[in-house]
């Protein structure tokens, strides 16, 4: 692969990342405007919100056959498309339940789709020295994706005002609903047209066709440079490649592929994945999306304080992964891993006693306990971007061996959206009843619990994928 075909590929895992991260938080933006409508009941409300996770539930279950069927590039392709066809939908059908609870699906299943096909792609495509930095591209514009959509329900209600400002109209919060999500067809177009450009994974390609075709896995009138070649190298393993050598084609073959999750050579990295995913959740990073405006008010802040201190706290994410980005290939996966989550249990305990004084021992909530809460928040954010921020989704791709991946992805990214759905169904009852102390020490102890997991991974750093299914047939 060259320099440039290099640059476009991480241009297009960085939008990639960008209609994930829009897609989870273009609704906290348009979320009041719909709840001030008054056209829903607070529970139809809530059910708009989740159709998101109710479709990444789906896409989770999907995914895998998809990205098998239809290729990793055409699954991309699929995944912009459903996004684009879901604006429009979401936008327009705001006093249509069924309409807008459909559009909302979408999302979630376009959400789902990318997830799963893009770090898959990136794995398989990108050379073992600079893959770590795919991925990391590919989070650091998530983390863009939820600022600017935090950043255009700014300049939506500076223009078109609040949801609970004086004067709002019906038909002024129906065209501020609609602007938080028209804005987002820009990136996804040009997400969608340039993901036709892309190649195919060598590794879907071999699978489909057969090794005896290898050439045929590239298109016509485009020549395979020697870095291509080198990749398919790594990414087929040595023993098939003696077979093609031959004209034997066993890929094909479903007798002998009949490769399953319950073989024990899969079940060591199938399960360390599901971990990681699910200990991403239970410690608490996406309620904190969700939340942390909240969050910020009740340890003391002002509203005004609470929503500038979330847009801190975004910014400080984007920053340090950007900084992990640079540190994964030469530091490693687990040493960051290690690291960040150390980093975050910390933080998550030191949470946790901030609202333990205020709620058992009558420290009253103020400014100082919201800084010192704000603080705590950035401090545990620098280590999650560093660690799991980064980390998640390429050790789950690279912990894959290659005759599972698809499938085994698209199971762990299931229990992961399904952890998601548990908690945003359960949190605010669980601090209503039992204190916002006991969940973040709940979070703390999921936290680890991921620092522990983090010591039986093998470290991925500069090895290629046949190299990875080697270690793990050992094991």
């Amino acid at each position: 692969m060259t320099k440039a075909g290099t640059r476009f590929l991480l241009a297009i895992a960085g939008l990639g990342g960008l209609l994930y991260g829009v897609d989870f938080g273009v609704i906290a933006a348009a979320e009041p405007y719909l709840k001030a409508l008054g056209v829903y009941s607070g529970a139809k409300v809530s059910l708009i919100v989740g159709a998101v996770l109710v479709g990444g539930l789906f896409s989770s279950i999907t995914a895998g056959l998809l990205c098998d069927w239809l290729g990793r590039r055409r699954t991309i392709i699929l995944s912009s498309a459903m996004f684009l066809v879901s604006v429009p939908v979401t936008s327009l059908a705001i006093e249509n339940f069924p309409l807008l609870y459909a559009g909302r699906v979408l999302q979630g299943m376009s959400a789902g789709y990318m997830a799963v096909a893009m770090p898959m792609y990136l794995t398989e495509t990108l050379p073992p020295e600079i893959r770590g930095r795919g991925t990391g591209v590919f989070q650091t514009f998530l983390g863009i994706g939820l600022v600017a959509a935090a950043g255009a329900g700014c300049l939506v209600a500076s223009l078109l005002g609040a949801a609970d400002a004086q004067g709002m109209t019906a038909a002024k919060m129906i065209a501020a609903w609609g602007a938080n999500f028209w804005w987002t067809l820009v990136p996804t177009a040009v997400l969608f047209v340039g993901a036709f450009k892309l190649k195919e994974s060598p590794v879907w390609e071999a699978r489909r066709r057969g090794i005896a075709g290898e050439d045929e896995a590239y298109p016509r009138g485009c020549r395979r440079s020697a870095d291509d070649t080198r990749i398919e190298n790594d990414t087929i393993p040595s023993r098939t490649l003696s077979r093609r050598r031959s004209g034997v084609t066993p890929w094909l073959n479903r007798q002998h592929d009949s490769s399953s999750l319950l073989q024990r050579r899969y079940i060591v990295p199938f399960l360390l994945a599901c971990l990681v995913l699910t200990l991403n959740k239970t410690t608490g990073m996406s309620s904190f999306t969700s939340y942390l405006v909240s969050i910020l008010h009740k340890a003391g802040f002002s509203g005004i304080l609470a929503n500038y201190g979330q847009l801190i706290v975004k910014l400080t994410n984007i920053f340090m992964t950007v900084i992990a980005a640079m540190l994964i290939d030469r530091k490693g996966r687990t040493w960051l891993l290690k690291l960040g989550t150390g980093g975050m249990a910390v933080g998550l305990f030191a949470i946790g006693g901030v609202f333990l004084a205020i709620e058992r021992f009558g420290v009253a909530a103020g400014n100082l306990t919201g800084l010192v809460t704000l603080v705590l928040f950035f401090f545990m954010y620098c280590f999650y971007a560093i660690g799991p921020g980064i980390c998640v989704w390429l050790v789950l791709s690279e912990l894959m061996p290659k005759r599972i991946r698809a499938n085994g992805m698209a199971i762990a990214l299931f229990m992961n959206q399904l952890v998601a759905c548990g908690l945003a169904s359960t949190f605010r009852p669980w601090v209503e009843n039992w204190g916002w102390s006991s969940m973040f020490f709940f979070f703390a102890v999921n936290g680890v619990l991921y620092f522990i997991v983090a010591f039986f991974l093998p470290e991925t750093k500069g090895k290629s994928l046949d190299e990875l299914e080697t270690l793990f047939e050992r094991k």
